[in-house]
Order: structure tokens, then sequence, then C-alpha cells
């Protein structure tokens, strides 16, 4: 049985402790590598998002991905040994259906008893998360890419997207300002810091400096806005833009 405990962390980044019963698709992360099954994967979600676009559905797809990444960085600079668990053969996918739009969740195969032990100048974490990034999320996205016709870079800007939304909750909850700052700035200095082979591209796609607009639905808040477009808009004729849609025109004022 596994040590629920220890996904307190994890379990925001929709990593699931034991595998989901009656799951609509299950996948190994090795296999999800491959092209077909990454096109299977997506022509089944496509479906139960109403839509036929498979581009759609590996955009969509990408913010979900984002969880692991975002729950690569949260243990790894945390120093919970499960970070090491999260490897391209010991992590499943699963496709769930739902009363509302369907949902993904990712499960650990082997949770391990390691330990990890931080250096504390940041070096570690940021070759950690390079070789996560190369090893375990790249081969993925170019599955994808390919399955749905979509440049890579574009499938990486939706990963960027989610992972900054996962920030900007942290920094939310942070209990001071300073605090809040220091999270931000985290986050750029490690983002930053990857390499573009690490995304098998010729420039990092998360070196994205932020940009800021009032949100054009109420309560008109100040919102970043995304990297590119989540397509999310496509699926039904009411959805409309989401508020930091980067398709909106910028408005006077915008930062």
């Amino acid at each position: 049985m596994c040590d629920t405990g220890r996904f307190q962390r994890a379990e925001r980044y929709y990593i699931s402790p034991e595998a989901i019963e009656n799951a609509v698709v299950t996948l190994r992360l090795t296999e999800l590598c491959m092209p077909a099954h990454a096109e299977h994967l997506l022509t089944t979600y496509a479906s139960m998002l109403g839509t036929e676009d498979k581009r759609i559905a590996a955009a969509i797809f990408c913010t979900w991905i984002a969880g692991i990444c975002g729950a690569k960085y949260a243990l790894l600079t945390a120093a919970d040994p499960l970070a090491h668990a999260l490897r391209l053969n010991n992590l499943s996918v699963q496709l769930i259906r739902t009363e509302g739009y369907p949902e993904f969740a990712f499960f650990i195969h082997d949770q391990g008893n390691g330990t990890y032990d931080q250096d504390g100048d940041g070096k570690e974490l940021s070759g950690e998360l390079g070789m996560f990034y190369s090893s375990v999320v790249r081969p993925v996205i170019a599955a994808l890419a390919e399955a749905s016709q979509t440049k890579p870079v574009m499938l990486w800007k939706q990963v960027y997207s989610q992972l900054y939304t996962f920030m900007e909750e942290e920094a939310q909850d942070a209990a001071s300002e300073g605090r809040r700052a220091q999270i931000a700035e985290q986050f750029k200095t490690v983002t930053w810091a990857l390499k573009p082979e690490e995304f098998g591209l010729r420039s990092n796609p998360f070196r994205i400096t932020p940009k800021f607009r009032t949100d054009p639905h109420p309560p008109h808040d100040t919102v970043s806005v995304k990297a590119t477009c989540c397509l999310a808009y496509k699926l039904r004729a009411d959805h409309g833009y989401c508020g930091g849609c980067p398709i909106l025109p910028a408005v006077p004022g915008e930062l």
C-alpha cells in the first residue's frame, strides 16, 4: 500500500498515489513516447472533448504534462526523495472520464525509499531538472508533436504557461511580499537556466519575460499573459478567450 502522506506535495500536480480504476486509457510514459500510442491517446481525448482536432487535444494535454514538471520541481526543492521516482519508465498516465471535462492523472509504479540531500547552491537542482526535461518530458513532447502535427515549441509553451500558473498559486499563498518575490525570482532563475538541447530546440522556450494585463472578464484583476493560446476557445462557441490569452489585442497600459 502506498504512503499517502508522501503525496501531499505531489497531488496538486495530478500525481495519484495509485492507479485509478476504470480509466479510459492507461499508458506508461515509455509507451507515450511512441507516436502511435500518442496518437491513440490524443484521438480518444479529442473525442471526449467534443472535437476531432488532435492539435487542441495536444495543447490542453500539455497543461497536464506540466503537472509532472511542477511535481519534480516542488519535490526537489523540498528535498523529497520521491522526486527521484519521477522517471520515464516509472510513470504512467491515465485518461479519466468525469461528469465534466475529462481529466488526467499520473501514478508512480515504484515510489522507492531513497534519500536526497540538497547541496544548497542550486546547481544540483538545475542539473536534476535538466536531466528530467531531457530524458522524461522531451520524448513525450516529441511524440505528441508528431501525432498532432504541431511544432514542439508550441507544446513546450503550453507546459510553461501551466508551470507559471503553479508558481503564481504558490506565491499567492506566501506569507509575505518578500517571500512572493523570492518564489517568482527562483522560478525565473531555474527555468532560464535550462539548456536548449534539453528541450531539443535551438533556444530555451521557457526564457519568457512575463507580461501582465487587466482581465477583460469580471472582476478585472491583473493577470499574466500566457506564453501561447491554449485553444480552449475552439471547444465551445460560448467559451471565448481566456483573460490572459495572447491572442487578445494589447490594451493601453499593458505591462
